[in-house]
């Protein structure tokens, strides 16, 4: 087996195609826990599916080795000129030694000998990786900051939640209606959530936020894959304008562990910003978690975005993890 020694406290670094796959089974096993424990999410569905790619060998990336235990492990996927890095996680007892800076720099040293790619996006949940952070930075990425945030439902007063939710909206909204999530929402919902991000942070940050098909790719995730939990069409919500049939605003939630809900999207059309729509849309769905009796609900939000960091705040949501994300254009 090769390995490239990387420091003298004997780090190295190994294709994951060349490494024993059995050995990575505590590591996954760790990093499920450790989610779990800290945003109530239960990663084991997607894990299982990482694990099996990897198996087959389809799985590019790098782990970092002591001796023969291994303590860290990275991947990343190229999709047409973009590449994304799935994930840079290391074991507890080995963080702060350096080892995700070393397999990023192996990771950023293949990816940048690949022709076509002309991006490359990091938005995993950063667990601990400074050595990480810092060659991000000292490589000409640029960087934003997100905080995963939680509310405590218990702390929620389900009236007052649902009198705020009312179905028919006043002022402005008057002729606005919110409801639950219907599959045949899904174009609408991809054309806001496209004009929604336009010329924001998010759509810097994820390209995919810059085109609506990049838009109907993220909601099909949302809705269709395990990713971000079980997608929960009960406690999704649309606002829609009852003369027209025209969808102004989306929220999906998901179910990411037992009772622990999460709002994965909410969009509002531009011209519909700033009168209060955001704010039933998530106290609508807020009652819906605690009507099916789960105990807390999360979302992500980047910082950047003061407006909405100051909503989720102001409706009780909390920051338990901030995160670094990164991008950069090849030059």
């Amino acid at each position: 087996m090769a390995t490239t020694p990387m420091t003298e406290d004997a780090i190295n670094v190994v294709p994951l195609e060349e490494a024993d796959l059995a050995g990575l089974e505590s590591l996954f096993d760790e990093q499920c826990e450790e989610w779990l424990t800290l945003l109530k999410w239960d990663f084991t569905g997607p894990s299982r599916m990482i694990r099996e790619v990897a198996r087959q060998h389809d799985l590019a990336g790098f782990v970092a080795m002591s001796g023969g235990a291994m303590i860290g492990f990275s991947y990343y996927v190229i999709e047409s000129s973009r590449c994304s890095i799935g994930d840079i996680y290391v074991t507890k007892s080995w963080r702060e030694c350096g080892a995700d800076g070393l397999m990023l720099a192996a990771l950023l040293n293949r990816i940048e000998r690949a022709p076509r790619v002309q991006r490359i996006e990091s938005q995993c949940v950063m667990v601990g990786n400074s050595a990480a952070a810092e060659l991000f930075e000292a490589r000409g990425f640029t960087r934003y900051d997100r905080n995963y945030m939680m509310l405590d439902l218990g702390e929620l007063n389900l009236d007052e939640a649902q009198s705020r939710a009312t179905h028919r909206l006043s002022g402005g909204l008057a002729d606005v209606s919110i409801r639950q999530w219907d599959e045949d929402d899904f174009a609408q919902a991809a054309r806001v959530i496209h004009r929604s991000y336009k010329e924001q942070p998010d759509s810097r940050i994820n390209s995919q936020y810059a085109t609506e098909e990049g838009c109907a790719e993220l909601l099909t995730i949302l809705t269709d894959h395990i990713w971000c939990g079980e997608f929960l069409p009960q406690a999704s919500r649309v606002a829609i304008r009852r003369n027209t049939r025209n969808l102004i605003g989306v929220l999906i939630a998901s179910k990411l562990a037992a009772g622990a809900g999460h709002i994965g999207q909410i969009s509002i059309h531009p011209s519909y910003q700033g009168m209060g729509l955001g704010r039933r849309m998530i106290s609508s769905a807020l009652a819906e978690f605690q009507r099916r009796g789960f105990n807390t609900a999360s979302l992500a939000v980047t910082t950047a975005n003061a407006s909405a960091l100051h909503l989720y705040e102001s409706c009780g949501f909390r920051t338990v993890h901030t995160f670094p994300v990164f991008y950069r254009e090849r030059r």
